[in-house]
């Protein structure tokens, strides 16, 4: 059987460069025990860290970088990595403003019929509008602990 495979979907604009890439590793290495990959959108990015610890909310401030730093080539690559994956584990714990690369994540897996699992508090701003919510669904969860193993039940790798 293949490993499936969880896309690893949060904020990332307008983070410290370590908030967006920590609990993702952290995360990998947990899916991993499940036999599961874990997919994040920050693998191939280390060349933020040139432009200080904290990512700008701006993309054209990376644009030069090459083209997964530019709007199309973001676009093209977590669209794809969405549609290849089981499964979206989504942390928004912690989060004040929506975070608009994740909300389309979402839309794009819950169109797909892909399982979304979140970790987010009950009074987070995404939660807040009716269409986020209703993709978000039930699969709410208080910790990414939480969320990681309801990921690893939905992939059939936990009971």
């Amino acid at each position: 059987m293949d490993k499936p495979v969880v896309y690893l979907a949060g904020p990332i604009a307008n983070t410290d460069y370590s908030h967006a890439v920590d609990w993702r590793e952290a995360a990998i290495v947990d899916l991993f025990e499940y036999h599961i990959t874990g997919l994040s959108p920050m693998r191939a990015k280390r060349e933020l860290l040139a432009h200080g610890d904290r990512i700008a909310g701006n993309f054209r401030t990376y644009q030069k970088l090459g083209p997964f730093f530019t709007s199309g080539g973001i676009m093209m690559r977590d669209h794809a990595d969405v549609h290849r994956s089981d499964a979206l584990l989504v942390n928004l714990l912690g989060t004040e403003s929506p975070s608009y690369g994740t909300v389309m994540e979402m839309a794009w897996a819950f169109h797909s019929h892909i399982p979304i699992v979140v970790a987010v508090e009950s009074d987070n701003v995404h939660i807040q509008h009716p269409m986020v919510a209703a993709a978000i669904g039930e699969l709410r969860y208080a910790s990414l602990e939480g969320a990681t193993h309801a990921v690893a039940v939905v992939c059939g790798r936990a009971s």
